[in-house]
């Protein structure tokens, strides 16, 4: 029998995988989607701290990266992101802060002129193109939040599909230390029901968001949104346990479709029209690189070069205090309270960009992580004994703010092939090159004592930075490679083809039928977390794309 020629091929069902496999099929186009994770059930989400987070059973158990600091440093092995390898994607463990870049966020470049060090660069499309996509987000997934109360954000012309979420003892603390400072606190936008919405209830408040699957989908994921209207199409052909390893080139220098291992490291292949690769900003550059042939030596789409380059990770401060009464840190969302007052660039700081500030709950909802941070705390070094047990006798009381601050893309901060590590099929992994720039210290150095004013406004008792040796080392040879939660670049969206990678439709330049919709098209990382940006963008990509189509445009 002739092999099924799909209309598309989406690899990876995350966030913009998951977008495209939704309105693309709505649109009735064929679509296998591969993902290289197996797919997991509601009934496997525990809010098991050792195993789901520290032994990582359930998400990424295999993955396997390498990490340096530039070339020819020293080399570490081992699982530096938070990355979700399964049906849904990393979104199915986010912790569903749901934010829109400020408008400034999309032309970095021509709002705060060159860096000496950094790769800046303006967006080919700005916040008014992207305005209506985020509202299309913002009411698919269900967001909550009180539109118009953050004085800072951009023009929106609707409100938030549900109400805010109640606040906490927690948030009503840092809510008091951030208006006695004269900034305004607004509820924190969450992509977490509030209310029953779109046929999911609302959330129970048991507390195991960052890095949990939510068992009842009252969090809104592909998992829970898309997928399932993708299903009911009958139009998509969905394969978990794929791992696609090439995407071969045709003579005529189209991709043709997709190569893949299953679980017992059989190979495949599927066929396709056209190819979206939605592997996140470490996954697809990954993916591209091993995709070399005669055309492309260097890797598929890659000549000029730019694929796996100019990565950025987000940066945080975060500071803790205790108060008198139970924080109830432990139950709720990972925010349920924001200031944007100190986001806006001011070169005059000694730096440019900047971020939102939060009422965080993730360092301090979780025993073994809040163990982890005691060595920042008043009078307590690395230690057992009493005093360790001092300050875990400290947990039901402790409150946390944060940071999400905007880093500045490096050309050499990138992502390439390990050839000398290989995964469980044999696959060289993917290895980061991390280092931040001078800028993004600088912005740390300031909004550390920033975040401390706020808690001391907020009566905090025995405020503290937590110190993480393996991600906030400061010292000269191993500064912090950023959060492992927040990773954006690495393809590069553009209109030179010679310093990106994709246009501004997400397409590749070199490429006539192979896209990129994911974080990896960020040309900024913006100071925000970047999930509902990269929903909305898929959503533009996939109206274009259905447009097209329909007028038989596609090459």
């Amino acid at each position: 029998m002739a092999k099924e020629i799909f209309d598309v091929c989406v690899i990876g069902t995350g966030a913009g995988g998951g977008v495209m496999m939704k309105e693309l099929t709505a649109a009735g186009l064929s679509v296998v989607a591969l993902e290289r994770g197996p797919q997991l059930s509601t009934a496997q989400f525990s809010d098991d701290e050792l195993s789901v987070m520290w032994r990582d059973e359930l998400f990424s158990p295999d993955q396997v990266e390498t990490w340096r600091i530039a070339d020819g440093a020293p080399t570490e092995t081992g699982r530096f992101n938070a990355i979700a390898h399964c049906v849904g994607g990393t979104m199915t463990h986010w912790a569903a802060w749901s934010w829109r870049f400020r408008p400034d966020e999309f032309k970095v470049l021509s709002h705060d002129g060159p860096v000496a060090g950094a790769s800046l660069a303006d967006w080919p499309i700005d916040y008014d193109e992207l305005e209506p996509y985020y509202e299309k987000a913002e009411w698919e997934f269900g967001v909550s939040g009180e539109a118009n109360a953050n004085p800072f954000e951009g023009a929106r012309k609707k409100g938030y599909p549900n109400p805010a979420h109640p606040p906490k003892v927690s948030s009503e603390s840092v809510k008091k230390g951030a208006e006695a400072l004269g900034y305004t606190a607004f509820p924190t936008p969450m992509g977490i029901n509030s209310r029953a919405y779109d046929g999911r209830p609302p959330c129970m408040y048991g507390g195991a968001c960052q890095q949990f699957g939510c068992p009842i989908h009252a969090k809104a994921t592909p998992f829970s949104v898309l997928i399932p209207k993708a299903l009911a199409t009958g139009k998509l052909d969905l394969r978990p346990d794929a791992m696609v390893f090439d995407i071969p080139v045709g003579e005529d220098g189209r991709v043709r479709g997709a190569r893949y291992l299953d679980s017992d490291g059989n190979a495949h292949e599927v066929r396709a029209l056209q190819v979206v690769v939605a592997g996140g900003a470490i996954g697809s550059p990954h993916l591209l690189r091993l995709a070399t042939s005669s055309r492309f030596p260097h890797g598929l789409a890659n000549g000029s070069g730019q694929v796996g380059k100019h990565l950025t990770f987000h940066i945080h401060n975060l500071v803790q205090y205790l108060l008198d009464e139970p924080s109830m840190s432990w139950t709720g969302l990972e925010s349920h309270l924001a200031i944007d007052d100190l986001h806006a660039s001011d070169p005059e700081r000694g730096f440019i960009r900047g971020g939102v500030v939060a009422e965080v709950n993730f360092g301090n909802k979780l025993p073994i992580m809040h163990s982890l941070l005691g060595t920042g705390f008043p009078g307590l070094e690395r230690q057992w004994g009493s005093g360790f047990k001092d300050y875990l006798r400290n947990f039901p009381r402790v409150v946390g703010i944060a940071s999400i601050l905007e880093d500045l893309p490096v050309e050499s901060n990138r992502i390439e092939l390990d050839t000398d590590v290989k995964d469980r099929h044999g696959l060289a992994v993917p290895r980061i090159t991390h280092r931040q720039h001078a800028n993004d210290l600088a912005m740390l150095a300031w909004y550390g004592p920033k975040l401390r004013e706020i808690a001391e406004a907020a009566g905090g008792k025995e405020i503290w930075e937590p110190l993480v040796p393996n991600l906030t080392g400061l010292d000269e040879e191993t500064p912090m490679k950023g959060s492992g939660a927040h990773f954006h670049g690495t393809c590069r969206m553009g209109d030179d083809p010679e310093a990106s990678v994709v246009d501004r439709w997400c397409k590749s330049h070199e490429v006539p039928n192979l896209w990129v919709v994911d974080g990896s098209v960020f040309p900024t990382s913006g100071g925000y977390n970047p999930t509902l940006t990269i929903l909305a963008n898929a959503y533009r990509v996939a109206d274009h794309f259905v447009a097209e189509a329909k007028k038989q445009n596609l090459s």
